[in-house]
């Protein structure tokens, strides 16, 4: 069959335009953030780059960089564990044979739960009244460790991230299935052959081989962290007072809720900025590192 111009744009003009749509969305985005917009109403008043300023030595300024600092605390405890326990539990699924017919719809059922289930349920685990986990504690004669979890400043973050690498854990153990599933598998027998344990495999095998998997991986645990939203929305609502706050999350706050449009656009840029500042030079590096 010879391909014309004609179905060259009748099958990549819808993509085409959603790229187009994408970019003008940006274009527009980064149009208000320079705009002082309060209300719902569109006010094209040209602010230059007040928005970024009030971020930064405003009043907004303690906020925002609160928000900021909790996001890169995802980005330091999210991606590691979940990428890891993904990896473990993919190869440990690799190894048991026919009950991964069993074992692996259970790792995979948190991923069907949306978020806002998923925060629910959790709320309610870290109850520091009725909550399982004090429960737990108290039962097996440690309620001196009982924590107020959520409700604490300094462990509410770390108690969201805790949710989220529960849910998301199945998501890395898929990729990461797919590629293990990928290795010939006369490397691994040559490998048992010559006395290699099993965690000689793994560690001389299955990690050099799934490096295109953790590039695919990783960066997605990236692009989560930077975009969370709906666990902080339904756990903690972003306290106590601001302690748990993300950019997400402050950015809806000053755009719907308190109707500073321009403040919002302004923040969201800094989360775009952010994105491209973590996944490019992720992804070049990881890029150079893949064998040929």
């Amino acid at each position: 069959m010879t391909y014309t111009r004609t179905h060259v744009i009748l099958f990549l003009g819808p993509l085409l335009l959603i790229v187009v749509l994408m970019y003008g969305m940006m274009a527009w985005t980064a149009a208000v953030a320079m705009d002082d917009w309060v209300g719902m109403a569109p006010v094209w008043k040209f602010a230059g780059w007040n928005n970024f300023h009030a971020l930064l030595t405003g009043t907004l300024r303690q906020r925002f960089l609160t928000s900021l600092r909790n996001n890169l605390t995802w980005l330091g405890v999210f991606i590691l564990p979940t990428a890891s326990l993904g990896l473990l539990l993919a190869y440990g699924l690799d190894l048991v044979g026919r009950a991964e017919r069993v074992l692996r719809p259970l790792f995979l059922y948190p991923m069907a739960l949306s978020f806002v289930v998923t925060g629910t349920v959790w709320a309610w685990m870290y109850d520091p009244d009725a909550g399982v986990f004090n429960d737990i504690l108290r039962s097996i004669g440690l309620g001196r460790w009982a924590q107020p979890w959520i409700a604490d400043p300094t462990l509410g973050t770390f108690c969201l991230i805790g949710a989220a690498v529960w849910q998301y854990t199945g998501f890395a153990m898929t990729l990461y299935l797919a590629a293990i599933r990928d290795i010939p598998r006369e490397i691994f027998e040559a490998a048992r052959v010559d006395g290699a344990t099993d965690v000689n495999l793994f560690r001389y095998v299955v990690v050099p081989n799934v490096g295109h998997a953790t590039m695919i991986v990783v960066a997605m645990l990236i692009l989560v962290t930077l975009k969370v939203f709906d666990l902080v929305w339904v756990m903690t609502f972003g306290g106590p007072g601001n302690s748990t706050e993300v950019l997400s999350f402050f950015m809806f706050v000053a755009t719907f809720r308190q109707q500073f449009v321009g403040i919002g656009a302004a923040i969201s840029v800094v989360i775009m900025v952010l994105a491209i500042a973590v996944v490019v030079p992720y992804a070049w590096w990881s890029t150079r590192r893949l064998p040929t």
